[in-house]
């Protein structure tokens, strides 16, 4: 499970860069380290609020910026 979720979080990272380049948004400052940390803590506080057994990450864009949406997975 680790592993997955490891996957999960370097796909959204990924992402998540591209979709800033992409809306002209600098990417200085974005390091793996600091982004997975703050989806690990949204994630805890997600998963005590919901239920939930994880939380799935999507990346979209928000007024011209790029934003993640939590999904809570209940399965």
């Amino acid at each position: 499970i680790a592993l997955a979720e490891e996957q999960h979080f370097q796909d959204v990272f990924r992402e998540f860069a591209a979709t800033r380049d992409q809306c002209g948004e600098p990417n200085d400052g974005l390091t793996y380290d600091k982004f997975v940390a703050k989806l690990r803590k949204n994630k805890e506080q997600l998963v005590q609020k919901y239920a939930c057994k994880t939380v799935r990450f999507q990346v979209y864009v928000k007024e011209g910026k790029a934003a993640l949406k939590a999904t809570p997975v209940k399965d």
